[in-house]
C-alpha cells in the first residue's frame, strides 16, 4: 500500500548497439574463469527397455558413507509417478554438501555425456538425450549449497542469466501488498508469464488481487519453497503450454524435490557484510527413512531463515541522499543536458519538519524565489527547524527543475527507501511414497510455510500544494466526499506550539503579502506519523499426492497416473493510516482555561475506529513532536488480507502404438482440471464510508480501495506422440539419430472460453558428436483475475510527459512527437507537474479482456565429442512472438501511444484531460487492455566440461580435477509494439543485452573451491533517450567475482566458506543502475560462513 509518492513507471528506452568482437571475446575467456556444471551433473540410466514405456529405475548414491542405496522398486515407480518430468535416474542425495560429493558430481558429468538419457522438463514422455527437442538449463542442490543461497528466486538471477529482473523481490522499497514474496521471469517478458511447477505441478500464485498489488497474474511466490529440499530447478525455454496449459508463454521452471533422502541433515548459515550489516541466517534439519522394508520412505524437513533490512542510507554514498544521482542542471549552468549526474537530490516544495506559508493555493518557493512561502534572508524561503523552535533556511542549489535541489537541507527521499525487505520465514514440510507392490504406488506432499516481512522506513504522507490538493479544512473536507484534500494544512497563529518569535514572524509575513493574519498554512512531508510502516504475514498450505502404476493389456504395458494438489495463499498486512476528520481535529490545537494545551471544544470524531477516541492536540512544527496519545488519535489500524486457492487434478496414461526399426511410437494422453479463485478484502477502513449515493469516502488519505474477488475453471484434454525415425543401431550414413515428436492440448476456460495450445518438435543427430533439435509452439496466457475484475477505482501516478521538456525530444521519433505536442498548443520549454509529483486519475479491470496468444520455436546445436571426454556445448536461438498481450496501461503508456502516433489524435488522446490553460493533465484513465505486442529473440550458451587432472598422466591422479561451466545469455531483439510503435525492452542497467555466468570450481579429497564471474555487457541508463538527454548514458560493461572454500572436516562435518564481490568492485553510475540485478555490489563485500552435519 503505497502512501508516499508514487515512483515513476520504468520509462522506455533505446535498444543499445549490438555487442563488439570485444565482448565475444570476453565469453570466450570467461570459459578459463568459469565454474560448476549447471545442466550436466546428472548422470542417468534409462529403463526403457525393447522400445516400452518403463519407468526408470532410480539407483541413488549414498547420502553418506553409512546410508544404504534405496531399492530399484521404490525409486523406479516414484519416477513413473511424476507425470510431465522425466526424473534423472542417478541422482545424488541433496544431504551432501560435501566436497568429496562435489567430486562425484563433477564425475558424473562426464556419465552424463556419455549417457543417452536425461532430465527434461516441457513434455509428457520420456526423453532421451537425442530425442530431447526442448531448450533450457539445470541448477542442482549441489551449486544452491555452494553459493549458499537463501532465496531461489535470487539464486535463478544469479545462477542464469536467461532470468529477467522480477517484478517483485525483497530488494528494493516492496510495498505492504506483497511484502515479502519473491517470483521470477524468464527472457524479459514478464514474471506473470513463465509458468512455475513443483515436480511437475503447479502451484498456487502469489500476487495480490488488487491493482496495487506487486503484479497482476498468477505468479508464483518461490520464496515459500523449501531450498534444502530441493534436488534440482529445471528451467526450458519458450511456449510448453501443450504439455501444462496456461502461462508458460516465456517459458517453465520446474522445482524438483527430494522425497528420496535418507538420513539427517543439519546446516546453519550466516552472512553478513563487511560493514557488518545485512545479516542473514538460514538454519534447516533434514530428516529422512524408509519403512516397511523400505517399500516406503518419508522426509521431513524444518527450515528457517532470517534477513536483516537494509535501507538505501546505509549505502548512503552509493545508492542513498549522498549518492550521484540524474538531476537537472543548475538553473546558471549551461549544460546542454537535460539530466547530469549530480549528488544530493533534494525535494523543495517539502519539508520533514514543515514550511510555513502566506498563500494556501502556491508552493513555497517558484525556482529559488518565495512563491507561497516566507522567504529566508538571502533568498530561498524558511521552514521549521528539527526541534520546532526556530525558523531556518531552507538550501539548496536551484535547478532548471521548481521541484528539486542539488545538495542542501531540503527533503531526501533516498532518507525512506527500503533496499532490503527485513523478514523471517519457516518451512514444514513432509515428502513420501510408498509401493504397495510392483504395480501400484504412491507420492505425497504437505507443507506449511510461513513468512513476516516488515517495512524500515516509510514515506508517511504529504501535505502540500504542489499535488494541487485543497488546503485541508473542515468546509473542503466536508464539501465533496469524492475530493482527496491532500493540499497544504491550516493552521491558527494562535496555536500555542508555535513560539512567540516564530509567530511574530508568520504574522508579519501575512501582513506583508496582505492576507489575513489568524490562520497560515503549512507544506509538510508527515514521516513521523507513522502510516506507510507495516508487517506483513503471508501463510501458504500444500497439500500434493497421487496413485501411479502399470499393467498389462492387450499385449502392450500401460503406465497410469492419478493425482491432484489443494494448495492456499494467504496474506495479511497490518499498517497504519491517517484519519482526516481525527486530524482536522487534533490540528485545531488552543490553550484551554486550565493553562494545558487541547483540541478545540465541539470536535466531532471520526466514524472510522481509531486508536484512540479521545482528541489529543498534535503538534507538526519540527519533527517528531508529536505525543503519543495525538498520534493515537489521528490513525487506524488497516488489515487488508487476501487469499489464493487452487485446486488441480490430473489423470494420465501411456503406452505405445507400433514398433518401428527405430523404436516404438509412444503416445500419452490425459485429462486434467483447474480451479482458482482469488480474494481481496481491503477491508472496512480502506473501503472507506459508504454515503446514501452509493459512493465511498476516504476516512483518510488513501483513496478508497475496493474489495476483488473471482474464480475460474478448467477441463483440459492433452495428448503426446513420439515417433523414433532413425536410431542408432541402424547405422545410417548421415542419421547417429532422428526423432519427432508432437503435444496439444485443448483446453476449455470458464472465463475466455475455448482455445488450442501445440507442439511440434524434432531432433537430428548426424553424428553421436552432435546434433540439431528445435521445436515450434502455440502456448496462451489467460487474463487473471485481477486484470478481469479489479473495480474501478482512483490512483494516484507520477508519469513521464511526452511534451515535457525533458522528454520532448526522447522516444522512437522525437520528430513525430514534438509535432502532435505543437499541434495541441503546448509550448517548447512545458515544465509538466505530473513529472514532478503525483495526479490523481482512475484505474481498474477489464472484464472483456482475451488470451494472449504465443507463438515461438526454438533451434538447437549440441556438441558432445566423444574425443573430449567430458566437454558439452549447446547453443539455442530462442525466438518468441506475443500478440494481444495485456497491458496495464498507465499515464505515461497512454501519453506515449497518444503523441508518438503517426495518427493523432486517437483513441487514447481522449483517456487522458489537460487544463486547456496550463496544458497541466487533470485526469486519466487507466486499466487493462490488450494492446501489445511482443518479439524476443535470444541466444542461450551453456558451456560444461568436466577434466579429471588424471587424464594428464599417472602422476596427476591425487591433484585432483577441474570443472567448467559458463551458462550465456544474448538478446538479439526484445521489442514491445504500441499501435505500429516499437519501443525496446532490453539494453538497460536491469535487462542488459549480454550477460553470462561462469564458473570455475576445484575439488582435491576434501578440499572444494569455486570462482564465479558474472558478466553484465554495455547498457544504457536510458534506452530511448535523445542525444542530450542524460549525461553519461552510456554504461560500460561490468565484471564481479564470488568465491566458495568447502572442506570436509570429518566424515560427517564439512564447512563452507563464502564469499561476494571479492573485490568490493562497484559499476560506474552505481546509484543509477538497475537496483536487484547489481545487489550483490551495492552491498559491498559480503561474506557467508556454514557448517553442515550430516549421519
Amino acid at each position: 500500500m503505497s502512501t508516499g509518492l508514487p515512483s515513476v513507471r520504468r520509462k522506455r528506452r533505446d535498444v543499445p548497439s549490438r555487442p563488439s568482437l570485444k565482448t565475444v571475446l570476453l565469453i570466450g575467456a570467461a570459459v578459463t574463469i568459469a565454474g560448476w556444471s549447471i545442466d550436466s551433473t546428472e548422470a542417468a540410466t534409462s529403463s526403457t527397455s525393447h522400445g516400452s514405456v518403463v519407468p526408470a529405475k532410480s539407483k541413488k548414491k549414498k547420502s553418506t558413507s553409512t546410508s544404504k542405496t534405496a531399492t530399484s522398486s521404490s525409486t523406479a515407480q516414484t519416477a513413473s509417478g511424476t507425470a510431465g518430468t522425466v526424473t534423472a535416474t542417478s541422482q545424488t542425495s541433496t544431504t551432501t554438501q560435501n566436497a568429496t560429493t562435489l567430486q562425484q558430481a563433477s564425475s558424473s558429468t562426464a556419465a552424463a555425456g556419455r549417457s543417452e538419457d536425461i532430465t527434461v522438463t516441457g513434455t509428457r514422455l520420456s526423453q532421451t538425450r537425442l530425442s530431447n527437442v526442448t531448450a533450457g538449463t539445470t541448477l542442482d542442490a549441489k551449486q544452491l549449497q555452494a553459493r549458499g543461497y537463501s532465496n531461489l528466486g535470487l539464486a535463478l538471477l544469479r545462477e542464469n542469466p536467461a532470468f529477467s529482473v522480477p517484478s517483485n523481490s525483497p530488494v528494493g522499497s516492496q510495498g505492504s501488498w506483497g511484502a515479502g514474496q519473491t517470483f521470477s521471469g524468464l527472457l524479459a517478458l514478464g514474471d506473470q508469464r513463465t509458468l512455475t511447477l513443483i515436480d511437475g505441478m503447479r502451484m498456487v500464485g502469489g500476487a495480490t488481487a488488487s491493482l496495487y498489488g506487486a503484479g497482476s497474474g498468477s505468479q508464483v511466490d518461490v520464496g515459500t519453497i523449501p531450498t534444502s529440499l530441493v534436488k534440482k530447478i529445471d528451467t526450458r525455454y519458450g511456449g510448453a503450454g501443450a504439455a501444462y496449459g496456461a502461462d508458460a508463454v516465456a517459458g517453465v521452471v520446474n522445482y524438483q524435490l527430494d522425497d528420496h533422502f535418507k538420513g539427517i541433515d543439519f546446516n546453519a548459515q550466516g552472512d553478513w557484510t563487511q560493514k557488518l550489516d545485512g545479516g542473514q541466517e538460514k538454519v534447516y534439519l533434514k530428516y529422512g527413512t524408509g519403512f516397511d522394508h523400505d517399500k516406503g520412505g518419508i522426509v521431513f524437513d524444518v527450515e528457517y531463515r532470517n534477513a536483516d533490512g537494509l535501507v538505501y542510507n546505509d549505502r548512503a554514498k552509493s545508492i542513498g541522499s549522498e549518492a550521484e544521482t540524474y538531476l537537472w542542471p543548475a538553473l546558471t549552468s549551461d549544460s546542454p543536458y537535460y539530466y547530469v549526474l549530480t549528488k544530493n537530490e533534494r525535494f523543495s516544495q517539502l519539508s520533514a519538519t514543515g514550511i510555513p506559508l502566506v498563500n494556501g493555493e502556491l508552493n513555497p518557493s517558484y525556482f529559488g524565489q518565495a512563491s507561497g512561502g516566507i522567504a529566508a534572508p538571502g533568498g530561498g524561503v524558511l521552514q521549521f527547524s528539527k526541534d520546532g523552535k526556530s525558523l531556518i533556511p531552507l538550501t539548496g542549489t536551484v535547478t532548471r527543475s521548481n521541484y528539486y535541489t542539488a545538495g542542501g537541507n531540503g527533503l531526501s527521499f533516498e532518507n525512506y527507501d527500503q533496499l532490503y525487505t527485513p523478514q523471517t520465514s519457516l518451512n514444514l514440510t513432509t515428502l513420501g511414497h510408498y509401493d504397495f507392490n510392483r504395480h501400484l504406488h504412491a507420492t505425497w506432499q504437505g507443507w506449511y510455510q510461513r513468512g513476516e516481512a516488515k517495512s524500515s522506513v516509510n514515506q508517511g504522507l504529504y501535505y502540500s500544494a504542489t499535488f494541487e490538493g485543497d488546503p485541508l479544512t473542515r468546509a473542503n473536507f466536508d464539501a465533496d466526499p469524492q475530493d482527496y484534500v491532500n493540499g497544504n494544512l491550516v493552521l491558527s497563529t494562535a496555536n500555542p506550539y508555535l513560539t512567540s518569535a516564530e509567530r511574530t514572524t508568520i504574522v508579519n509575513a501575512l501582513k506583508a503579502a496582505g492576507q489575513p493574519t489568524d490562520t497560515f498554512y503549512l507544506s509538510r512531508a508527515n514521516q513521523d506519523f507513522g502510516e506507510g510502516a507495516f508487517t506483513t504475514t503471508n501463510q501458504m498450505y500444500r497439500f500434493q499426492g497421487g496413485l501411479n502404476g502399470d499393467f498389462e493389456a492387450v499385449g502392450r504395458r500401460f503406465d497410469w497416473s492419478v493425482k491432484g494438489e489443494y494448495s492456499e495463499y494467504l496474506s495479511n498486512t497490518r499498517t497504519l493510516m491517517v484519519d482526516t476528520n481525527n486530524l482536522i481535529n487534533a490540528l485545531d490545537a488552543v490553550t484551554l482555561p486550565n493553562g494545558t494545551i487541547g483540541c478545540a471544544p465541539g470536535y466531532v470524531n471520526s466514524t472510522a475506529k481509531t486508536r484512540s477516541e479521545t482528541c489529543a492536540p498534535l503538534d507538526v512544527f519540527g519533527r517528531n513532536q508529536e505525543s503519543a496519545a495525538a498520534l493515537k488519535y489521528i490513525t487506524s489500524w488497516v488489515n487488508p488480507s487476501n487469499t489464493n486457492k487452487q485446486l488441480d487434478v490430473q489423470a494420465e496414461i501411456h503406452s505405445t502404438v507400433v514398433k518401428l526399426p527405430a523404436g516404438n511410437v509412444r503416445w500419452d494422453l490425459g485429462y486434467e482440471h483447474r480451479w482458482e479463485s482469488y480474494n481481496f478484502d481491503a477491508g472496512s477502513i480502506l473501503n472507506g464510508e459508504l454515503l446514501p449515493d452509493g459512493s465511498r469516502r476516504q476516512y483518510g488519505d488513501e483513496i478508497p480501495t475496493p474489495n476483488t474477488n473471482g474464480a475460474y475453471g478448467t477441463h483440459e484434454v492433452f495428448g503426446e506422440l513420439d515417433v523414433p525415425i532413425v536410431s542408432p543401431e541402424m547405422h545410417v550414413p548421415g542419421a547417429y539419430h532422428i526423432s519427432a515428436t508432437a503435444n496439444g492440448r485443448y483446453i476449455h476456460n470458464s472465463m475466455t472460453g475455448s482455445y488450442w495450445t501445440y507442439m511440434f518438435g524434432g531432433s537430428w543427430w548426424p553424428t553421436r558428436d552432435f546434433g540439431f533439435s528445435g521445436n515450434y509452439a502455440q502456448s496462451v496466457r489467460n487474463p487473471s483475475v485481477t486484470e478481469l475484475f479489479s473495480p474501478t477505482s482512483r490512483v494516484n501516478s507520477m508519469a513521464s510527459d511526452p511534451c515535457a521538456q525533458e522528454d520532448i525530444a526522447n522516444g522512437p521519433n522525437p520528430a513525430v512527437r514534438a509535432a502532435n505536442c505543437a499541434k495541441q498548443g503546448i509550448p517548447k520549454g512545458f515544465v509538466s507537474n505530473i513529472v514532478n509529483y503525483g495526479i490523481y486519475g482512475t484505474d481498474g479491470g477489464n472484464s472483456h479482456l482475451q488470451n494472449e496468444v504465443s507463438h515461438s520455436y526454438t533451434g538447437s546445436l549440441h556438441f558432445m565429442p566423444h574425443f573430449v571426454p567430458g566437454l558439452q556445448i549447446d547453443a539455442s536461438f530462442v525466438d518468441v512472438r506475443i500478440s494481444n498481450e495485456i497491458e496495464d496501461l498507465d499515464i505515461s503508456d497512454i501519453m506515449s501511444a497518444c503523441y508518438d502516433s503517426s495518427s493523432f489524435p486517437n483513441k487514447y488522446c481522449s483517456m487522458f484531460t489537460r487544463d486547456p490553460t496550463t496544458h497541466q493533465v487533470t485526469n486519466y484513465q487507466e486499466g487493462f487492455v490488450n494492446i501489445a505486442n511482443q518479439h524476443m529473440q535470444a541466444l542461450e550458451g551453456k558451456l560444461n566440461y568436466y577434466i579429471p587432472l588424471s587424464h594428464f598422466g599417472q602422476r596427476f591422479a591425487d591433484w585432483g580435477s577441474f570443472n567448467i561451466g559458463v551458462n550465456y545469455n544474448h538478446y538479439v531483439k526484445n521489442t514491445q509494439t504500441f499501435l505500429g510503435t516499437t519501443y525496446p525492452e532490453v539494453g538497460s542497467t536491469s535487462s542488459p543485452k549480454d550477460s553470462f555466468t561462469a564458473n570455475l570450481d576445484y575439488v582435491r579429497g576434501p578440499l572444494f573451491v569455486q570462482w564465479q564471474t558474472i558478466y553484465y555487457g554495455p547498457s544504457k541508463f536510458n534506452v530511448t533517450a535523445s542525444q542530450y538527454a542524460e549525461t553519461f548514458n552510456s554504461r560500460p560493461d561490468f565484471f564481479y567475482f564470488n568465491t566458495t572454500i568447502g572442506y570436509k572436516i570429518t566424515k560427517n562435518l564439512n564447512l563452507n566458506f563464502m564469499m561476494n564481490n571479492v573485490f568490493n568492485e562497484l559499476p560506474k553510475g552505481v546509484g543509477t543502475v538497475g537496483l536487484t540485478r547489481y545487489y550483490d555490489v551495492i552491498l559491498g563485500r559480503s561474506f557467508e560462513f556454514s557448517a553442515g552435519v550430516h549421519f
